[in-house]
């Protein structure tokens, strides 16, 4: 599960980039002077974080 964690999070990491440099539009309304969509980049930066926080947990110790 942790690798799963690891490819998710990069992946969350790449599509929040290309959001925010106005790369890829989908799920999102687009047209001639439509705003980069930051915050659908934060949003999948914070999916990113909570993967990684998800493979950290994968090596915690259990009592």
């Amino acid at each position: 599960m942790k690798v799963v964690a690891f490819v998710l999070a990069a992946l969350f990491f790449v599509l929040g980039i290309l959001y925010g440099m106005g790369k890829i539009n989908a799920f999102t309304e687009s047209g001639a002077g439509h705003p980069h969509h930051i915050t659908h980049m934060i949003i999948l930066w914070v999916l990113a974080l909570l993967c990684l926080i998800w493979a950290r947990f994968q090596n915690a110790p259990t009592r």
